[in-house]
C-alpha cells in the first residue's frame, strides 16, 4: 500500500453529462456519487467527485471549470491522505 491524496469534489447536481466529459479528459480515472446536500438548511441533488492520485493544481483547475460551467459562486474541495491498494488477480 501507499500513501496518495484523496480529492473530493462537491457540486450541484447540474451539466452531469458535461462535467463527466470534463474530467474524463483530464483524469484516468474517478467515481461520481450522487447525494443529496444541504445549504442554507434547504435541500439540493448534489455530486461527489472523487478522484485519488491528483495534483492540488489539477484538482483546482477542474473545481474552476465546473464551478463556471455550473454558475456557482464556489465549490467545496476536500483533500486527504489515505493508503491505497490496487487489487487484481
Amino acid at each position: 500500500m501507499r500513501m496518495q491524496s484523496v480529492h473530493r469534489l462537491y457540486t450541484e447536481k447540474k451539466n452531469r453529462a458535461a462535467i463527466v466529459r470534463l474530467i474524463g479528459e483530464q483524469f484516468e480515472s474517478f467515481t461520481l456519487q450522487p447525494v443529496s446536500g444541504y445549504y442554507r438548511g434547504k435541500p439540493e441533488q448534489a455530486i461527489v467527485i472523487e478522484i485519488i492520485g491528483a495534483s492540488i493544481s489539477d484538482v483546482r483547475k477542474i473545481a474552476e471549470k465546473i464551478k463556471t460551467m455550473n454558475g456557482q459562486k464556489s465549490i467545496l474541495t476536500i483533500r486527504f491522505r489515505a493508503e491505497a491498494e490496487t487489487v487484481r488477480w
